[in-house]
C-alpha cells in the first residue's frame, strides 16, 4: 500500500467517524492523553438489550477500507440469576462474523452497516424493540493496546476463565451433594420431584427437578418455588425446558439456557425426541472449576433423563410412548 492509498484511507475513516458521531449522538469519549488531532485507532458502539450491554469494538487498520475491513470484537458482560457472567452464543458469533465479512466491499466504509446488522440480530435473538446506542472513539497509545478478554469480563485472581464461561467456583462442592431442597411453594404450584442422587463430574454437580404441568403459566410457579431454596438460587446455572401438548394438538414449549449457552435448546430437543408431554425439567449445575467442554451437554441431558424416567415421563429406553402414556395419567 502506497502513501496516497494510506492517506485516502485516513480521510475516509475520519469522514466515517464524523458520520457515526452524527448518527448515534454526541456521547463519545476519546483518550484525553492523546493529541487533539490524533486519528482514532478504534471506535466503540454500545448497544443495550434487555440482558445488558453489548460492545462492538472496531479497530481501524491503515489498510481500511481500501483492502480489508476493520478488526472487530464483540464484548458482552451479561449476568445470570446467580450473578455469573455469560455472553452471546457461539452460533450467534459465527452467524454475525459471516454477515460482517460478507457485507464488506473494498473501498467502502462499513461500520454503520455492521451496527445495523448487529442491532437487527440482537433484536431477533435476544429481544428488545428499542435497543439503545452509544458511540465512542478510542485513541490507543502506540505499543500499548487495550487488553481484551472476549466475553466481556477481565479475569481476576478470584475467577477462573474456562473458554465458554467465566466462573467463580467454590473450593468444595460437597454441600451440593444433598438432594433435599426445602422451599416455599406458591399456591397452585405443581409437585416437584428431584434427583435421588446428584451427578458429579470433575467437581461440577448436576441435579434435576421435574414437575408435571398443563399450562405455560405453571412454569413460573415451579421456577419461583425452586429459587426460594438458597442452594438452587446460588447455583451457576438453572437450565430449563418444558413441553406441553394441548388437547387440540397445539404444542407449547420453550427453554432457557440461564447462561449455559445452547444447553436449554439441547434439553428441549431431548424432550422433543422422546415426545415428552406435560412436563417441565430444570437442571441445576454448580460449577466446580474445571471446564467440561461439550461433555456438559450430555451430562445435563442424562441428569434430566434419569428423573424424567423415574417420574414416568420417559420410558427406560428414552422412547416417547411410555412417557406419553404416563403424562396423560397425571
Amino acid at each position: 500500500m502506497d502513501d496516497a492509498e494510506e492517506s485516502n484511507n485516513k480521510v475516509l475513516q475520519q469522514e466515517e467517524l464524523v458520520a457515526l458521531s452524527s448518527i448515534y449522538g454526541p456521547e463519545f469519549v476519546s483518550d484525553n492523553a492523546a493529541a487533539a488531532d490524533a486519528h482514532p485507532d478504534a471506535v466503540t458502539i454500545k448497544l443495550t438489550v434487555p440482558l445488558g450491554p453489548v460492545l462492538l469494538e472496531c479497530h481501524l487498520p491503515s489498510t481500511y477500507p481500501s483492502q480489508e475491513p476493520p478488526y472487530y470484537e464483540l464484548v458482552t458482560a451479561w449476568r445470570n440469576r446467580a450473578g455469573n457472567s455469560f455472553g452471546v452464543s457461539d452460533s450467534f458469533r459465527r452467524e454475525l462474523d459471516g454477515k460482517f465479512l460478507g457485507s464488506f466491499v473494498p473501498g467502502e466504509v462499513i461500520i454503520f452497516e455492521w451496527v445495523e446488522l448487529l442491532k437487527s440480530m440482537l433484536e431477533e435473538r435476544y429481544g428488545g424493540d428499542d435497543i439503545g446506542l452509544e458511540f465512542g472513539m478510542v485513541v490507543e497509545a502506540a505499543g500499548n493496546p487495550t487488553e481484551r478478554h472476549g466475553e466481556g469480563e477481565r479475569p481476576s485472581s478470584s475467577s477462573t476463565r474456562t473458554g465458554d464461561e467465566t466462573r467463580t467456583p467454590t473450593d468444595d462442592n460437597t454441600e451440593h451433594l444433598s438432594t433435599a431442597f426445602p422451599m416455599i411453594k406458591p399456591p397452585n404450584c405443581p409437585p416437584i420431584t428431584h434427583s435421588t442422587e446428584p451427578l458429579v463430574e470433575r467437581k461440577s454437580v448436576f441435579v434435576a427437578h421435574v414437575s408435571p404441568i398443563t399450562t405455560p403459566d405453571q412454569v413460573a410457579f415451579v421456577l419461583s418455588a425452586l429459587l426460594t431454596n438458597n442452594r438452587i438460587r446460588r447455583a451457576t446455572h438453572n437450565i430449563l425446558a418444558y413441553r406441553i401438548v394441548e388437547p387440540n394438538g397445539v404444542i407449547r414449549q420453550d427453554c432457557d439456557d440461564d447462561g449455559e449457552t445452547a444447553a436449554g435448546g439441547r434439553l428441549l430437543h431431548m424432550l422433543q425426541l422422546a415426545d415428552v408431554r406435560g412436563a417441565m425439567v430444570v437442571v441445576t449445575r454448580w460449577y466446580g472449576g474445571v471446564h467440561l467442554g461439550p461433555q456438559r451437554f450430555k451430562l445435563i441431558n442424562n441428569c434430566a433423563r434419569s428423573v424424567l424416567e423415574a417420574t414416568g415421563f420417559m420410558g427406560a429406553t428414552g422412547g416417547g410412548s411410555d412417557g406419553k402414556r404416563a403424562a396423560k395419567k397425571r
